[in-house]
């Protein structure tokens, strides 16, 4: 699976340049506002109040210094954009007078905003001159796409810029004069297959019977595929370009749609077609899943003999296929055996060791559990499973007294895997300032909210320099123009486009496509450039953003809640995404249903409302975890547990087996969604106090630099 996997998870959101914040009080944010000597690093300001935002950037355009001075070039471009998407157009103006003789990298855009500022004041032939201008000077530039829309030249709009936002428009208006203009639909699949009204239009194409290129049919079967009309995706992949992702999708379509023969012989022609690709393996692995028991055996098998990077999960596989499909417990004990010599490193026999500790605890073996862990750190420090197994270690090591031997455990599970909401519970356990199950509600340490910014790992300078500046709906159209419907990205630019995805309020699809680094199928020598990408200050802070923030910490502080613990909860529930919808019809931010929000209403006693408006949303959501809190004494875990299942269900099962250890109470959870929910929820809450509380940050620093310290010492 490569970049495309993560294109067709929801319609994209149209974005504004500034953040949904617009104010809030100066001593509840810590802001970065000072800026680097160097002229790679601005801080615009994002997430200060607006009137301090505004105030703040007018003292650096005015700072005394040579006229070409980057700090107060770049404010007085921020701040223009600021007066225009508050509608001060005359003040925009004034701010950029003759910005562009001296701010060459952005001329373009700068040129551009003075038209914007003129056509709201609606002096159309001074921005009609200014767009000719704009046209004229810079006609290979993004910015330009807005010249050649305004004035009205649609066909070289379309030619110039194809990928572009002003093109989604243009296509869409002359699409519905003419339905039946296969260029159009074309276009629209080439560049646009994420349009959340994608799929009629690619019925139509089709049936059109058009002549179509290779690349256009890849753009259409993906937009199909994450769809989920997997029978249509597979007639359009096998027209599509030849190459080992569409052949690999192509079979995935086949597999998706329950045609399992056809499935079968067509993850073999990956293997057989294109064997040094990372689609082969993969391929291997899914024809365990559908074939028979003696052909997923045989799909293990070549695993193993010809893909030493992928041997440990087919490894596993067999082992099970052996087990329980052979009845073979002698043949499975031998390929575990296996694993565990030669592929001891992977995350297959990390798996594995994980099982054979947990076995041990609940059979009273709890040193062998303890050494199974620890095998499991020496072998693979870094695995999944490590972070999970290490918090449970020190927990048993507690339990014998060893009380430094718990502690190692959980700052390891702190230091090596610092995002997982295991490290939050180790942390808690530790003692740190950072809740409990029970104190969680309350633990509101000082957030210091990002704002600077560095270059993205990829894309022209103009983009880095729109990017730095947070011009965040500029720097979306560039970096769409210069990626042109590219269909196979590279990390680096996967990494770009999640992030300014973010930026740009297209959450969902943002959030995700971060997220497709830990799995997407690469050659081994880009495993190293993710591990980089990773290190990004831009990966962690869009994966945990603070989109309407300021409604988030004032609904919070108003019910005595956490905000971190509300953000965690709105990000797993709608990344925030205002107008979504679930399949069940929860609404918004915080989903809640409609019978659920009538019910809060008559309790608050209120009439009008809207569950659509962010306001809203956050006050009954808000509202509800607060009366979920209350129902379960301040146990942040139950309290959230019966967001997600109500608070019957969680009532039944407090009933018949009490809470014990909390965290077996949650492991024990038996609906998989809720058990799911509490610790990604929990986790997010973890996330958010970890990248933006002073305090927290502090203490994961000396964890660090004490482990620097010791850096010779094993486990």
């Amino acid at each position: 699976m490569r970049w495309s996997i993560v294109l067709m998870l929801s319609a994209t959101l149209a974005g504004a340049s500034a953040p949904l914040i617009s104010a809030t009080s100066e001593d509840n944010l810590s802001l970065n506002s000072s800026l680097a000597s160097n002229t790679n690093s601005f801080d615009p300001l994002i997430y200060s109040p607006i009137d301090l935002r505004i105030a703040k950037l007018e003292t650096q355009a005015k700072t005394p210094s040579s006229s070409n001075d980057a700090e107060s070039m770049r404010a007085r471009l921020v701040l223009a954009d600021i007066y225009l998407n508050n509608r001060k157009a005359r003040e925009a103006i004034a701010t950029l007078d003759r910005l562009e003789e001296n701010y060459p990298v952005l001329a373009d855009y700068i040129l551009l905003k003075r038209a914007q500022a003129q056509t709201q004041l609606r002096d159309l032939q001074a921005a009609k001159t200014t767009w000719e201008s704009l046209l004229a000077k810079f006609p290979d530039s993004p910015a330009t796409a807005e010249a050649l829309f305004a004035l009205g030249q649609n066909q070289q709009l379309l030619q110039k810029f194809p990928a572009h936002g002003r093109s989604q428009e243009v296509a869409l208006r002359l699409l519905a004069q003419d339905p039946s203009r296969v260029d159009l639909m074309a276009h629209l699949a080439t560049y646009f297959s994420d349009y959340k009204e994608i799929v009629p239009i690619l019925n139509r194409l089709v049936a059109s019977s058009p002549a179509l290129s290779t690349d256009q049919w890849w753009a259409v079967a993906d937009a199909y595929y994450y769809n989920f009309e997997f029978g249509r995706a597979a007639n359009a992949y096998s027209r599509a370009t030849p190459n080992p992702i569409t052949a690999y999708n192509y079979a995935r379509s086949l597999h998706r749609g329950k045609q399992f023969d056809a499935a079968i012989a067509a993850y073999n022609r990956v293997v057989q077609q294109f064997p040094q690709s990372p689609q082969a393996p993969r391929a291997l692995i899914r024809i365990t899943q559908i074939d028979s028991p003696e052909g997923a055996l045989a799909a293990a098998d070549r695993i193993v003999a010809s893909y030493p990077d992928t041997a440990g999960e087919a490894l596993a596989l067999k082992a099970t296929i052996l087990q329980d499909k052979f009845d073979s417990p002698k043949a499975a004990s031998s390929a575990r055996n296996l694993l565990l010599e030669k592929y001891g490193n992977s995350e297959a026999a990390s798996d594995l060791r994980w099982r054979i500790a947990k076995g041990q605890a609940q059979g009273g073996q709890t040193p062998k559990a303890i050494a199974s862990v620890e095998a499991l750190i020496a072998n693979a420090p870094d695995s999944k499973s490590a972070a999970e197994a290490s918090f449970w270690a020190g927990k048993w090591a507690n339990q014998t007294g060893d009380k430094a031997k718990a502690k190692r455990f959980f700052e390891f599970t702190i230091r090596q895997h610092p995002d997982s909401y295991y490290a939050w519970r180790a942390a808690s356990s530790l003692g740190w300032q950072v809740g409990t199950f029970t104190t969680a509600r309350y633990t509101m340490p000082k957030i210091a909210l990002p704002s600077a910014r560095q270059s993205l790992p990829v894309g022209s300078a103009k983009l880095q320099e729109l990017y730095i500046l947070g011009l965040d709906r500029d720097a979306r159209s560039q970096w769409r123009s210069e990626i042109a419907g590219k269909r196979n990205l590279e990390p680096k630019e996967i990494f770009n486009d999640g992030v300014l995805r973010v930026a740009n309020q297209d959450n969902l699809i943002g959030i995700k496509t971060l997220e497709s680094l830990d799995w997407i199928d690469v050659p081994q020598s880009q495993k190293s450039d993710i591990a980089q990408l990773k290190q990004h200050p831009a990966y962690m802070k869009s994966l945990y953003p603070f989109h309407y923030w300021d409604l988030i910490s004032n609904w919070a502080n108003d019910r005595k809640l956490s905000p971190a613990l509300v953000i965690g909860l709105v990000r797993q529930e709608s990344r925030f995404e205002a107008q979504i919808r679930s399949r069940s019809g929860a609404i918004g931010l915080m989903q809640i249903m409609p019978d659920t929000g009538s019910w809060i209403a008559s309790k608050k006693g209120i009439n009008n409302y809207n569950l659509d408006n962010p306001e809203d949303n956050i006050s009954f959501g808000t509202w509800y975890l607060d009366y979920t809190h209350s129902r379960y004494g301040d146990n942040s875990m139950l309290a959230v547990a019966s967001y997600n299942a109500g608070p019957g269900a969680v009532g039944r099962w407090v009933e018949s087996r009490g809470i014990g250890d909390p965290d077996d109470f949650v492991n024990s959870i038996p609906y998989d969604e809720t058990r799911d929910y509490v610790s990604k929820v929990l986790g997010n809450y973890w996330n958010y106090l970890r990248l933006y509380s002073p305090s927290v940050q502090q203490q994961i620093s000396a964890l660090q630099q004490a482990n620097n310290l010791n850096a010779s010492s094993k486990f």
